[in-house]
C-alpha cells in the first residue's frame, strides 16, 4: 500500500529538463512542496521547484542533501539514477515506485530478455562486447540493422545503422570499450504508445497514441492510433502483462513498431511520462504528470474518461511568429509553452476530428503532422480503435 503524502508535504524529483518541469507543476496544483536534483543550475526545471540541488544522482554528498528534504521521491525517466543505488539509499516508503523497472530498462539488453521472457514480440538482436562479435551478431541479425550502446542514455551520436559490410568494418574502429546491442532495423515503421497508470487501484491503459519522431527528437502525435482490433487486443495483453511483473506506481509507457505487414514488436518500456504522453489530456480531463504524482503520493486515481480525438506537434522556436500569428486566429487550439532555456518553445493540441487537424495544420504551411495512414483509413466505425 502506497503511503498518503498529504500537501504541504516535500516531493523531490530526480532528473531534469520538460518532465520534472512537468511533474513540479503537478505536485504544486495539489499543494506540495518541491525539491529538485537537476544535473545544471540553468535546468528550466529549477525554475519551478521551491527547492533546487544541482548535482548528479551518483555524488553521494549531493544525493543526501537531496534526499533529505524530501518525504517522497520520483524520477523522470530510467537514465537519471542508478537502480542499485536509489535501492540501497532509499526506503519502499520514500521511493514508491521503487527499482523494478529501472533494473529492467536501464540495460537494453536486458530488457529485450525481460520482454522475450514474457513471450513479447522484439525485433531480433544479439550483444556486442568485442569488435568482432559484430560480424557474429550481424549474420544472425543481418541487414539493416543498428549498433546501439547497452545503456540508455548515451546520446544518438553513440548509435551506428549498419547496412552493409563496409558499414561493419567503419563500426569497428568506431566501437568505444563499452558493450553494445546490435538489433535489427525497420523501415519507416509506425510508431505507436500506450501510456499506463500502476496505482493502488491497479492498472488504468490510457487510449493508444501514434508518434512521430524525425532525427530521434519527437515531432507529435496523434490519439487515438487508427489500428486494427487485434493490435489493440495485443497492445492491451502486454501492458497487462508488464505491470504484473513490476513493483511499480506512476506513469509507464510501452512504446512499439507496427510494420506495413501488420507485425507489432515492442520497441521499449519507460518508467515516468514520455513527450507523446501530453496527448492524452488532448481527450481527457488530466495529464499524465497529475496522474503520476497521484500513484506516488498514495492518492486516489480516478478512471479517466475519454472523449474525442487530437493531434499534438511539439513547437520549435523557429515557429514562433506562425505561434503568434495562428494563436489570434484558432480559438479552440489549445497551445503550452515552455521556460526559456527549453530546447523546445512549446505544445500545440488540436482537437479532432482527425481528418480535419490534418487539413487544418496542412493550411498553416508550417505544422505539419505525418501521419503514416491515409484520410481514407480513418475511420470512427469498424474494428480502428
Amino acid at each position: 500500500m502506497t503511503r498518503f503524502i498529504a500537501p504541504g508535504a516535500t516531493v523531490g524529483i530526480i532528473g531534469g529538463g520538460i518532465a520534472a518541469y512537468q511533474l513540479i507543476r503537478a505536485a504544486s496544483h495539489i499543494g506540495m512542496r518541491t525539491v529538485v536534483l537537476v544535473p545544471k543550475e540553468n535546468d528550466i526545471a529549477a525554475k519551478a521547484a521551491d527547492v533546487v540541488v544541482v548535482g548528479r544522482a551518483d555524488d553521494p554528498n549531493k544525493f543526501a542533501e537531496f534526499s533529505g528534504l524530501a518525504e517522497v521521491i520520483t524520477y523522470v525517466d530510467e537514465t537519471v539514477a542508478d537502480g542499485d543505488m536509489l535501492a540501497d539509499r532509499l526506503s519502499k516508503a520514500q521511493l514508491p515506485s521503487g527499482t523494478d523497472i529501472l533494473e529492467v530498462t536501464q540495460d537494453r539488453y536486458l530488457e529485450k530478455v525481460f520482454l522475450e521472457d514474457l513471450n513479447m514480440n522484439v525485433l531480433p538482436y544479439g550483444q556486442v562486447v568485442t569488435a568482432d562479435d559484430i560480424e557474429k551478431v550481424v549474420a544472425t541479425v543481418g541487414y539493416p540493422s543498428i549498433l546501439k550502446p547497452i545503456q540508455k542514455g548515451i546520446g544518438t551520436d553513440q548509435q551506428l545503422l549498419l547496412e552493409s559490410d563496409v558499414d561493419v568494418w567503419r563500426a569497428k574502429g568506431l566501437l568505444q570499450k563499452r558493450p553494445y546491442i546490435l538489433e535489427a532495423w525497420l523501415d519507416k515503421p509506425r510508431e505507436l504508445a500506450v501510456y499506463c497508470v500502476q496505482s493502488d487501484s491497479g492498472l488504468q491503459v490510457l487510449p493508444i497514441v501514434e508518434t512521430n519522431y524525425e532525427l530521434h527528437q519527437f515531432t507529435g502525435a496523434i490519439v487515438p492510433a487508427q489500428v486494427d482490433g487485434s493490435v489493440v487486443v495485443e497492445i492491451l495483453r502486454i501492458a497487462e502483462t508488464i505491470s504484473k511483473h513490476l513493483e511499480y506506481r506512476g506513469i509507464f509507457a510501452i512504446e512499439f513498431f507496427l510494420n506495413a505487414e501488420g507485425a507489432l514488436y515492442v520497441k521499449r518500456l519507460s518508467p515516468g511520462p514520455r513527450p507523446g504522453g501530453d496527448i492524452i489530456h488532448g481527450v481527457t480531463p488530466r495529464s499524465q504528470y497529475d496522474l503520476h504524482m497521484r500513484a506516488v503520493l498514495g492518492w486516489p486515481v480516478p478512471t479517466v474518461p475519454v472523449k474525442g480525438s487530437a493531434v499534438l506537434i511539439a513547437l520549435s522556436k523557429e515557429e514562433q511568429d506562425t505561434v503568434a500569428t495562428q494563436i489570434q486566429i484558432k480559438p479552440k487550439w489549445e497551445w503550452q509553452f515552455f521556460p526559456s532555456g527549453s530546447k523546445q518553445l512549446g505544445e500545440l493540441i488540436v482537437p479532432g476530428p482527425l481528418e480535419a487537424a490534418f487539413t487544418t495544420l496542412e493550411a498553416t504551411g508550417s505544422f505539419k503532422i505525418h501521419p503514416t495512414i491515409t484520410v481514407d483509413q480513418l475511420d470512427n466505425g469498424g474494428d480502428k480503435q
